[in-house]
């Protein structure tokens, strides 16, 4: 089930925008992040409200082993985002 469900969703558009670093809607986050908790994959997830400088942005941490991080930095926004330096 695991494989068939985060791929489906790596597979997608979803994966597209966040390498295209294009912006996701905070449903397609909701439904990233709900996927992870369905199994049980340890992840962090941080929130920066938008500022004059910066736009609104959120950091997600996926924990894939000890040693192994996948960071994904979604920006809500247009602009640059604290979590990241500008494109």
């Amino acid at each position: 089930m695991f494989d068939n469900q985060i791929a489906t969703i790596f597979s997608g558009s979803i994966l597209r925008k966040i390498l295209n670093n294009e912006q996701i809607s905070l449903v397609e986050y909701n439904l990233l992040t709900g996927l992870l908790v369905a199994q049980n994959i340890p992840f962090d997830t941080a929130f920066a409200s938008g500022t004059r400088k910066t736009a609104a942005s959120l950091q997600l941490t996926i924990h894939i082993n000890p040693s192994t991080t996948l960071v994904i930095v979604v920006n809500l926004e247009p602009g640059s985002s604290v979590f990241a330096p500008s494109p």
